[in-house]
Parts: structure tokens; sequence; C-alpha cells
């Protein structure tokens, strides 16, 4: 059975992300996967739904299930906390 994460361009681009040392790497290997993914990480309000529908990779899935049962946590109001507030995005 030949290797399907090798033939996603977008599941190599997470590994190398969450693989990365330096917060350089971390910057460049996240903006080259929103660029593989047609992402724009500035889009706040959705962009954490559209990298999980369109990142389906099993690796990807693990961090999106704790991501979400950490958000789900009554001392985050189930994932309402937070809504207005902005991160900023990658500059290069």
């Amino acid at each position: 059975m030949a290797n399907q994460d090798a033939d996603n361009p977008s599941h190599t681009s997470f590994e190398n992300f969450v693989q990365a040392q330096t917060c350089k790497d971390v910057k460049h290997h996240f903006a080259v996967l929103c660029k593989q993914l047609n992402l724009n990480p500035k889009e706040f309000g959705s962009f954490y739904s559209r990298l999980k529908e369109k990142l389906n990779y099993w690796k990807a899935k693990a961090l999106w299930k704790r991501l979400d049962q950490r958000a789900a946590h009554t001392d985050y109001r189930q994932g309402k906390v937070c809504t207005k507030n902005k991160v900023g995005g990658t500059s290069e």
C-alpha cells in the first residue's frame, strides 16, 4: 500500500509545521500550509472551521479533537469566551 501522506503536499506541510523548531520556521510552514489549502489566516471568524474542513489528515484530526475538547471546557464557556478577540496574522 502506498503512503498516502507523501502524496498529499498539505500533509507534508502540516508535518513540517508541527515539527518546526524555531518561530521563523513555524511561521513559514504555517504560511505554506495556508497557501496550499487556499486559506486566509486573517479570516478570524471562519479560519479554524475551514482549516479543519480542508486539512483532512489523521494527525491533524487528532489535534482538532484535542483543541475542540479544550475549547468546550467550562473554563472557556464552551468556546464562547474570546470570540471577539483577534490574533495577528503572519507577515513576511
